[in-house]
C-alpha cells in the first residue's frame, strides 16, 4: 500500500493512521505548566543571545564588508539589518551618523560616461526596502530622512526608443540625468523620484508620490505626478531649538 493511499484513508477515518488526526489535535492542545518568571527567564536570556550574535556578525562582517564596498564610510555607521546589496561597482560616499534599514538593493551596474556615484550625506537616515539606481550620480543631502519602499533612479534603466528597447540595448548619456536631493528633506514612504530631479532643501516628498520634476526648496509635494500642495513656513523664530537645548 502506498503512503498516498494510507494518508488518503486516514483522512477518510480509515487504515492504520485514522487516530493520526485526534492525536495530532491532543498534542496541539498540551500546555507544560512552566511559571511565568521562568518563561521570562528564559526569553531574557534569547534575547541577550539574538542580541550578542547580531552585534557580533555586525562587528566582524557587516560593517567591514560594507566599508570594503565603500569610497567612504564615515563614522557612527547604523546597519540595522543585512549590508545593502550592491551591484556593479562605482563611487560610494557615506557620511557620518548615517542609519541604514534592511533590506537595501544600490544598483551601480550602469555606465554610461564614467563611473556611477552614489554620495549619502552626513546623519541621513535610509529605511528598508529601499532601491537606489544609479548610471551617473545620485546625491542626498545632510539630515535627510528616507522611508521605506522608496525608489530613485537617475535613468530609464531601459532604452526610451521602442527599436533600441527591442533589440535589448543598454541605455545611452540620453537616458540619463542627475538626482539631486537636498539637506533636511523628507522622501515619504513608497515614493518614486526619477531622472534629473533635484529636491530643494527642506522639502517634503509625500508618501506615493511618483516626482518627475523638481522641486522648490521649503515645499510640499505630492501625488502622481508630484504637484506643489503647499509651501513651508518654519514655526520656530531662528535659534530657538538651539536655546531650549540648553
Amino acid at each position: 500500500m502506498s503512503w498516498h493511499v494510507i494518508v488518503e484513508a486516514a483522512r477518510q477515518g480509515r487504515g492504520p493512521l485514522k487516530h493520526a488526526k485526534a492525536v495530532r489535535r491532543s498534542l496541539r492542545s498540551v500546555r507544560l505548566p512552566l511559571p511565568n518568571f521562568l518563561v521570562g527567564a528564559i526569553s531574557s536570556v534569547l534575547i541577550i543571545l539574538r542580541t550578542l550574535f547580531r552585534a557580533t556578525v555586525k562587528i566582524l562582517f557587516r560593517d567591514p564588508y560594507f566599508r570594503y564596498r565603500c569610497t567612504r564610510a564615515g563614522e557612527r555607521l547604523d546597519l540595522q539589518g543585512a549590508v545593502p546589496q550592491i551591484f556593479g561597482n562605482g563611487r560610494i560616499e557615506v557620511g557620518d551618523d548615517v542609519v541604514l534599514g534592511a533590506p537595501i538593493t544600490w544598483d551601480l551596474a550602469f555606465s554610461v560616461s564614467g563611473q556611477p556615484e552614489l554620495l549619502i550625506g552626513n546623519r541621513v537616515s535610509i529605511n528598508y526596502r529601499n532601491t537606489i539606481s544609479v548610471a551617473k550620480s545620485v546625491r542626498i543631502g545632510d539630515c535627510t530622512m528616507i522611508a521605506g519602499n522608496v525608489s530613485i533612479f537617475d535613468n530609464t534603466s531601459h532604452p526610451v526608443s521602442p527599436a533600441r528597447r527591442l533589440a535589448h540595448q543598454p541605455i545611452t548619456e540620453q537616458d540619463v540625468a542627475p538626482v539631486i536631493i537636498g539637506t533636511n528633506c523628507w522622501i515619504g514612504l513608497n515614493s518614486i523620484i526619477l531622472r534629473g530631479v533635484t529636491i530643494g532643501d527642506n522639502s517634503i516628498v509625500a508618501a506615493g508620490s511618483v516626482v518627475t520634476k523638481s522641486v522648490p526648496p521649503n515645499s510640499i509635494v505630492a501625488g502622481n505626478p508630484a504637484r506643489l500642495v503647499k509651501s513651508i513656513v518654519d514655526d520656530l523664530p531662528p535659534g530657538a531649538l538651539d536655546q531650549s537645548s540648553r
